[in-house]
């Protein structure tokens, strides 16, 4: 005959004291006054409520929003900000960059405005994501730091390096890239991974670099990582021109933007395959968005939109050679000093942003306003005699003359392309005008149309340009040079607008004008441009 079961409290001690613990807890609350029992239950219902809003998304559902809301980080390759005034002199910000124009034409393609949120570093970035303050993060994200484990659940084991272990999700990829090693390019190059063993390499504090590493540990190779966090990529570059680091980690890109500002810097070596650059998205709020945008890049990739951007902030950033950058980044302390006031005095006449026309003075004469070419043209801007003439020029070595005069023809050359044709590429298109006439701008871009090319896009002008072979009279077209001038005074410009603050609210737009005396039309023929 079976014996009877032990009382509960004797075979589960535990739960007997916990019985024990609970009688007792009961006995003193049916003790306490009524007043405490409603304040813990108050307690206890606000506990609940902060817990429920710490797990729901901050941000207004998409479909409830105006807004499109973004978070991104100021980087070379996304999101730049540039401080200014406007034409009353109040303060304003003017924002660009590749993520930043793309992000707006995705919300426009939604009907929804844009607003930013500026995250410190890509780890602020991850947790405004993963918390649900933004809709999306677009900062040049590599696939595999967006797919990384959540802050809350990184153990660092291998099965939790997958997608399922982070709470974001990835885009589809707009660009690929992989990570490289800078080194001042008077070191002795680093050759291969294993030399990193024990090396001091610089980075920013970000998860794709940890994973990174890990991989390197696998390898038994395990350099030394020291993060800044408050930094961004050209802050890296310069510390490593500057000779205050050795070696740092950045993308590819960052550094092809970088070696246009920094001298003395170059890779050693390429960290790992390409890597997928992608948007990312907060899995708590389900895939329509993701499924979205998803649309948006592949229709983007079609319809050339991506192409456009990846011109207009990468098609001219390997333009310069070593020597060229730095002949220029030497005259601008040698001889940019002695007309920077002239430079900005036109740009208060002209509504044209001065590092713009300097940038263009710096390709025609390379900023000596003495200069006089075998062909008679002469000054700063490099004018013929009957151009100065018509643009009421009286001394072309008259620093300031030259400079409105330029400004004023570039006016009229501007005028000559369609209105169709979008800033900054009506811009690049009216200093190839520059060089070579508009009638020849007109001729590529009929050539564009024939090729089924976009004739309202520089990145498709550019390669028409070229193809030019003479003018009707024989003389022939000298459309690449054309091409040359543009693509160098971009980089001038860019390379000058991360040395000097903006001090106008122009930014490549349509210029205010506010000089007084009209530019006079100037009538243009089928040959070269009038200077």
């Amino acid at each position: 005959m079976p014996l009877p079961e032990a009382p509960l409290s004797n075979k589960y001690s535990r739960l007997s004291a916990l019985a024990r613990r609970t009688a007792g807890v009961v006995r003193r609350l049916n003790a306490a006054p009524r007043w405490m029992l409603w304040l813990k239950a108050l307690m206890l219902v606000v506990g609940l409520l902060l817990g429920v809003l710490y797990l729901m998304p901050h941000v207004q559902p998409l479909a409830l929003s105006r807004d499109l809301v973004v978070g991104t980080r100021e980087t070379p390759t996304s999101f730049i900000r540039e401080k200014t005034t406007d034409e009353e002199g109040k303060p304003i910000i003017l924002e660009s960059g590749f993520d930043r124009d793309l992000v707006e034409a995705f919300a426009k393609s939604m009907n929804k405005n844009v607003r930013f949120v500026v995250a410190e570093n890509e780890e602020a970035l991850h947790r405004l994501v993963e918390r649900g303050e933004v809709h999306m993060a677009a900062a040049w994200l590599t696939k595999r730091f967006v797919e990384a484990p959540s802050h809350r659940n990184q153990t660092g084991a291998d099965d939790e390096q997958s997608p399922q272990a982070s709470l974001l999700r990835a885009s589809a990829a707009y660009a690929q890239e992989p990570l490289v090693l800078v080194q001042p390019n008077d070191a002795m190059p680093v050759g291969s991974i294993a030399q990193l063993h024990q090396a001091v390499v610089h980075a920013l504090s970000a998860s794709s670099n940890n994973l990174w590493l890990k991989e390197l540990a696998r390898q038994k190779v395990i350099p030394q990582l020291e993060t800044h966090p408050s930094w961004n990529e050209l802050d890296l570059l310069k510390a490593i021109s500057d000779h205050k680091i050795a070696i740092a980690i950045v993308p590819r890109s960052a550094l092809r933007i970088g070696l246009n500002y920094y001298p003395g810097i170059d890779s050693s070596l390429a960290v790992g395959e390409a890597e997928d650059i992608v948007w990312a998205f907060p899995k708590r709020s389900g895939d329509a968005l993701v499924q979205q945008a998803n649309r948006f890049l592949a229709t983007s990739e079609q319809d050339g939109t991506l192409r456009q951007l990846r011109d207009r902030y990468f098609g001219a950033i390997e333009r310069l050679q070593e020597a060229d950058r730095s002949g220029f980044l030497t005259r601008m302390k040698t001889r940019l000093p002695q007309y920077l006031s002239q430079f900005k005095r036109a740009q208060l006449a002209s509504g044209y942003d001065w590092r713009l026309l300097a940038a263009l003075a710096y390709q025609e004469s390379h900023w000596d306003a003495s200069l006089v070419s075998p062909t008679g043209v002469r000054g700063l801007m490099m004018l013929t005699g009957d151009t100065a003439d018509r643009l009421g020029v009286r001394n072309r070595l008259d620093p300031y003359e030259s400079i409105m005069g330029g400004a004023r023809y570039l006016d009229i050359l501007r005028d000559e392309i369609p209105l169709t044709v979008p800033e900054p590429d009506r811009t690049w298109m009216a200093i190839a005008s520059y060089n070579v006439g508009p009638a020849q701008i007109n001729a590529a871009r009929s050539l564009a149309k024939s090729q089924k090319l976009n004739p309202d896009s520089w990145a498709d002008i550019k390669k028409t340009l070229p193809q030019l072979g003479q003018t009707k009279s024989g003389v022939k077209i000298r459309g690449g040079e054309a091409v040359v001038t543009a693509e160098n005074v971009r980089m001038y410009y860019a390379i000058l607008s991360r040395s000097y603050p903006a001090t106008t609210s122009f930014s490549l737009t349509a210029p205010t004008r506010t000089y007084g005396i009209s530019a006079p039309r100037v009538t243009t023929g089928s040959g070269s441009g009038l200077r």
